[in-house]
């Protein structure tokens, strides 16, 4: 169950990753405040402080998610091989061609 939840999560940044978007970022801000005497309108005191406000920023898309989410997706039409097995597993086996004429089949190689 954990493991689905994971992947799903890895799926949905893969998927933020590729279309991008804005998001809010929390940051500190430095501020100058200034305060002056309401009857002389002079300077009465300067002072600096921190504080936290929401930025939002723009995630660019990225074109390396995109093509790994396609190529994934829809291996026919963006060139990712075949579609995975019917059933969604893979079997994990790889199959070698036999070797022609190489050492251990006695042919002469070049």
């Amino acid at each position: 169950m954990a493991n689905r939840r994971q992947d799903a999560a890895v799926e949905q940044a893969l998927y933020q990753s590729a279309v991008g978007g804005v998001r809010p970022v929390s940051k500190l801000f430095k501020l100058k405040r200034v305060e002056y005497d309401d009857q002389t309108g002079k300077k009465v005191r300067e002072y600096e402080e921190i504080v936290t406000g929401t930025e939002e920023v723009y995630d660019t898309p990225s074109t390396t998610a995109q093509q790994f989410w396609l190529k994934n997706r829809l291996p026919r039409q963006w060139g990712g091989g075949e579609d995975p097995a019917p059933d969604g597993l893979a079997t994990g086996v790889v199959e070698l061609p036999a070797a022609a004429d190489g050492p251990e089949s006695g042919g002469a190689s070049g």
